[in-house]
């Protein structure tokens, strides 16, 4: 007689869980989403260079953002790393501090600290490198 087993389900998160991650990711874009001129309005010109390493050390990707007063910025760059998509980088906090400190570049890195997969003690690791610069528009003479 042939025995039938129950299917194990792979480790990992829920649907609610991903769904839940999902409206989060989404409010976080919009909270971060606007002209850059509505933001910002004494930058003239924002570059954003990231670079992207494996906890190895290894590139995973390269990209460089421009923004001009017109454009629509988004600064929320979305993990590629083991943790299955789910972690991302925010980087309104520190482009603002930039600004407000009105330095013209800028270089900083953080870690991913989001769980390889649900219930994992283990952080993603992925690393990311950024360089912020930004010219001004000229202020007028008093």
């Amino acid at each position: 007689m042939a025995r039938f087993f129950k299917r194990r389900h792979k480790p990992g998160p829920s649907k609610n869980e991903v769904k839940v991650q999902r409206a989060q990711d989404a409010a976080r874009r919009a909270r971060s989403a606007g002209r850059l001129q509505d933001r910002f309005p004494e930058v003239e010109h924002l570059r954003v260079l990231l670079e992207l390493l494996s906890p190895q050390g290894s590139p995973l990707g390269r990209e460089v953002r421009e923004y001009g007063p017109e454009d629509v910025v988004d600064f929320a760059v979305p993990c590629p790393g083991r943790c299955g998509s789910t972690g991302s980088f925010d980087l309104a906090t520190k482009i603002g501090a930039v600004i407000t400190a009105l330095e013209t570049s800028s270089e900083s890195s953080g870690v991913c600290q989001e769980p390889l997969y649900a219930g994992s003690p283990d952080p993603c690791g992925t690393k990311l490198v950024c360089r912020v610069e930004a010219s001004y528009a000229p202020r007028p003479v008093e």
